[in-house]
């Protein structure tokens, strides 16, 4: 038996580099109802998110006034087909239901990062002040990097040398290198947590950090320079950056200390014999598409399509009763698991895993997956489920895939895929004019929003459901607002 516990390490390495800061800045904006149809709801954030966070159609991609009303009249057409789905009783797939299940849960823990991570930090001025001043350091610096297995000494004997001693006294043969340094470069967590958040001194080996599974970095300062906000507005700005970094910071590690506690405790044992069989068998699925990454085992299986299903992969299906492993002092069979990853696919942390650290990789994404679980029970324990902003996001994934369902049987009804745009917008005209008494739009507030003209796909990092946005909606290229009436909602 192969056995892997799920101490600290395991719990949080993946769980907090998703997508914190656009999740908390999307709190900050503007939750108000823009729009009412019947007991659906727009929001003035969801609606420029789900303008700005998936491409549009060119016909509405500009910032013109008519883009914006052939947005809005796209989103308002995606609740009325929604309508029209529930009124024709129409039903989804079990897999349509996870897909909303896992959003809404995925949903669930990020109100948990928000409650317990961000809600409990406390600004502290005199550190804002002190990560402000290093943040406008430039440092030169000298390193080495080199093989994992100096760690242990290097530990031990760091302190008593320079990086140029540390060399010659372990007789290694690596070049020195020399590198300015500033804080828009990309480097490893560790060694930006020393230059930009502690404040590090000259002449002193700082290290050794990990890089990778095989190399290690140590280095260490000569000298810096610091450069000077002149404008007033330079320093609001960069104050506000590092008083931003560093309240993620801080509410990154609450909430680690949380999980922390939830998951006191919890191990995985694994059947060697079986999760060997059933590693090797994924991989090669993983594997044969490996361009498309995660997706083959993960969101494309679940997507909106009632012929597809992992079990259908025979030779995973030839084992699916085994026992894969034990959790918490009950036995999960390989079926057991897949059904777990139906509302809750696979996140693989490394994105270049090949054949060799497949095996690994997987019992690393296992681990996370069960750590997700056990959030997820304690968040249903607080009654997360009913917070307004899941039931936003549970709401808003069901009626895309509602939309999504009647447009193709609509569509194919009439066989009419190719014509699609010019099918679906005479039944959204005729849907607007029947469903026109129960639409309210608060033009006011819609005359005071303005889109971007980019294209942008945001997605979450690190996460399950990837994509924070459903696609937009491609159901009419009218901008004409012939129905429903203005109001002025108060909220």
């Amino acid at each position: 038996m192969s056995k892997v516990a799920l101490p600290l390490l395991i719990v949080l390495f993946a769980i907090f580099q998703s997508c914190e800061k656009s999740v908390e800045k999307n709190r900050i904006q503007s939750q108000n109802i823009l729009v009412e149809i019947g007991e659906k709801k727009i929001m003035v954030n969801e609606f420029i998110k789900r303008a700005e966070y998936t491409p549009r159609p060119s016909y509405c991609r500009g910032d013109s006034y008519i883009h914006k009303k052939i947005v809005l009249n796209s989103l308002i057409a995606e609740k009325l087909l929604a309508l029209e789905f529930e009124k024709n009783n129409y039903s989804m797939t079990e897999a349509q239901k996870d897909i909303i299940k896992g959003q809404k849960e995925q949903g669930m823990r990020q109100e948990m990062l928000k409650v317990f991570g961000y809600e409990t930090v406390e600004i502290d001025s005199a550190k804002i002040k002190k990560i402000a001043n290093l943040s406008k350091r430039s440092y030169n610096i000298k390193f080495i990097t080199i093989d994992k297995k100096y760690t242990k000494v290097i530990n031990n004997i760091a302190n008593d040398y320079k990086i140029e001693g540390l060399i010659k006294r372990l007789n290694l043969n690596t070049d020195l290198i020399k590198k300015s340094v500033s804080k828009s470069e990309e480097m490893i967590e560790a060694v930006h947590e020393v230059l930009f958040f502690r404040g590090p001194i000259k002449n002193k080996i700082y290290g050794p950090f990990r890089i990778d599974q095989k190399k290690i970095i140590c280095f260490e300062i000569d000298s810096w320079i610091t450069s000077v906000d002149v404008t007033q507005k330079q320093k609001e700005e960069t104050w506000q950056e590092v008083e931003n970094n560093y309240k993620e910071k801080n509410a990154i590690q609450n909430y680690a200390a949380y999980v922390k506690k939830i998951m006191k405790g919890k191990s995985l044992d694994y059947k060697a014999e079986v999760f060997d069989d059933f590693s090797n068998k994924l991989r090669k699925i993983y594997l044969i598409e490996k361009e498309k990454k995660e997706a083959v085992i993960n969101n494309e299986i679940w997507e909106i399509n009632e012929n597809t299903d992992i079990v259908s992969f025979e030779d995973i299906k030839k084992i699916n009763d085994n026992i894969l492993l034990n959790h918490d002092d009950k036995d999960y069979s390989v079926l057991d698991f897949l059904n777990l990853i139906k509302k809750h696919p696979l996140v693989f942390r490394n994105k270049k895993t090949n054949k060799k650290l497949f095996s690994n990789e997987l019992k690393y994404a296992i681990a996370d997956l069960f750590r997700d679980v056990h959030i997820t029970q304690k968040a249903y324990g607080l009654d997360f489920d009913n917070h307004n902003s899941v039931i936003r996001i549970r709401n808003k994934w069901a009626d895309y895939i509602k939309s999504t369902v009647y447009q193709k049987k609509y569509l194919s009804s009439r066989g009419a895929q190719k014509e699609r745009l010019s099918f679906m917008k005479v039944k959204v005209d005729s849907l607007q004019s029947i469903y026109s008494n129960v639409i309210k739009i608060d033009t006011d507030k819609f005359e005071k929003i303005n889109l971007s003209s980019v294209d942008m796909n945001v997605n979450f990092s690190n996460q399950p459901y990837a994509k924070v946005e459903p696609s937009f909606p491609v159901l009419t290229d009218d901008h004409l607002m012939d129905y429903g009436s203005k109001v002025i909602f108060n909220d």
